[in-house]
């Protein structure tokens, strides 16, 4: 968590250095470790469930989660049968991240920004929960927001540290690989890597080669599968809400979907369902739920090929307002948390459903746990304005459109990495899942430093800017 740079300061600053990166941290653990003592081992929530089950039952794969997630999974909660053996490391690194952050930006003399990302980011009671709970989601979004922030700072310097190689190595995997959306995370990478010098850029293909070997390996030898992918989802729900019977039933809307689509989804699903079942905030009723009624797991290879032909040739275009609507509506679900979310308590009644070593509340703490579950519920009911990923949104737009005014190529590489991000939450969500934008909530850690703390920059030449628009005085920092 601290600067590679320690010896080249004077005595005092290197003590002060310290001391902030020290209490940074030690806030941290107090602040995560009295909230884990109190919800201990944590909020399963279904996907906790299922991951916990499927373990059991040696059949990780058929929870459809990412083979990296499993991975940790099996190597730790397969090996311990306790829940707390997969969260604790988890908290640990989150905290950790976090330190590395908003230490930062204090030694750089802001405490006011550092004290304000603390309190209304970091130790946010949503935060927290998200972050002690068995979904990646929390860990996922702060790994890739932090090496995002890394990325930068090495970009500034162009140069690797040990500290540096250290956190590149470390967060990576669960940037990259503990959802599938966090592919988008080799670009940076990848410009990274051409950026530096020769030795240095192999360093980064390094880590990010055995890396993906040792996943893809892991995956292979535990026969984890693929998860169920972005495109898969996507066809079947929007399909279904394509063929929704119009109660006007006009003339106009009678080919929504052609004859072959409708001929392959009456094999796995009646119309009747197709109505009945179809959710427009969740595609869990068309997969997870009622699999007695709805076949979709069963859809055969040429089907499905066929069935996703028909969704990009005609069936997509001809519902674009259907399409929009439901891309829009999945979004500001999202954003305003208003879909199913898992409370600090859930593992009361969570755990009587698996088999585990692990028991709630095992400290038999008597006021903490309900303490906990009123300063959620506190925060829950003030989440447009407490929980708003828009923030993250805004300083993502201004940077970027900074990095295009300035033609500052790092930032650009920076800013465009989250809007792929968002555009991919957009495009590909199939629930109305806070969790999802979780990075954009924790975005300001990163674009808060891009956007107000100057750093070393070195923007392309621009002739029709002004040299004192694109030319900063640099900050000396250190990675």
């Amino acid at each position: 968590m601290m600067p590679s740079s320690l010896p080249r300061q004077g005595g005092a600053e290197r003590l002060r250095i310290i001391r902030i990166y020290l209490c940074t941290t030690l806030i941290l653990l107090l602040a995560y470790g009295i909230w884990y003592a109190g919800v201990w081992p944590g909020p399963l929530g279904q996907d906790g469930y299922s991951l916990i089950a499927n373990i059991n039952q040696s059949a990780p794969r058929y929870t459809g989660k990412d083979p990296a997630w499993l991975l940790y999974a099996l190597a730790t909660y397969g090996l311990s049968q306790r829940v707390e053996v997969l969260v604790l490391p988890l908290l640990l690194l989150q905290v950790a991240a976090l330190a590395r952050i908003i230490g930062w930006i204090y030694v750089r003399r802001y405490p006011i920004t550092a004290t304000a990302l603390l309190l209304l980011v970091a130790c946010t009671p949503h935060v927290l929960n998200y972050g002690s709970s068995l979904y990646p989601d929390a860990v996922f979004s702060l790994a890739f927001v932090a090496l995002l922030f890394e990325i930068w700072l090495i970009l500034g310097h162009r140069r690797l540290s040990t500290w540096s190689i250290a956190w590149l190595a470390i967060l990576f995997p669960a940037a990259c690989y503990f959802k599938a959306n966090g592919i988008i995370i080799l670009l940076p990478m990848l410009y990274l890597a051409i950026r530096l010098k020769t030795t240095s850029r192999w360093v980064i293909v390094a880590i990010v080669l055995s890396w993906s070997a040792a996943i893809q390996w892991g995956g292979t030898v535990a026969n984890l599968g693929h998860g169920h992918g972005a495109l898969r989802p996507l066809i079947l729900f929007e399909t279904t809400n394509f063929m929704q019977t119009r109660p006007m039933n006009l003339w106009e809307t009678r080919h929504m979907v052609t004859d072959r689509t409708k001929e392959i989804m009456h094999r796995y699903i009646s119309q009747e369902d197709i109505d009945s079942l179809y959710d427009r905030d969740y595609w869990d009723t068309l997969w997870h739920l009622n699999q007695d009624r709805v076949r979709f797991r069963e859809m055969s290879r040429i089907d499905f090929r066929h069935l996703r032909s028909d969704f990009f040739t005609y069936n997509l275009w001809r519902n674009i307002p259907a399409f929009t609507a439901s891309r829009i509506n999945i979004f500001l679900a999202s954003a305003l948390a208003q879909g199913g979310m898992v409370g600090p308590d859930n593992a009361r009644h969570g755990l009587a459903g698996v088999t585990t070593l692990s028991t709630y509340n095992p400290f038999n703490l008597s006021s903490l746990p309900n303490t906990l579950n009123e300063i959620y519920e506190t925060s829950y009911n003030w989440r447009f304005v407490l929980w708003s990923p828009f923030v993250g949104i805004i300083l993502v737009l201004l940077v970027f459109k900074r990095a295009l005014q300035e033609r500052h190529l790092d930032e650009l590489v920076i800013s465009s990495t989250l809007l792929l991000q968002l555009g991919g939450i957009f495009l590909f969500s199939i629930a109305a899942e806070y969790r999802y934008l979780l990075a954009f909530f924790y975005a300001p850690l990163l674009l808060f430093p891009i956007r107000f703390i100057q750093q070393n920059r070195d923007p392309l030449p621009c002739q029709k800017c002004p040299r004192s628009r694109s030319t900063r005085q640099p900050v000396t920092s250190t990675p």
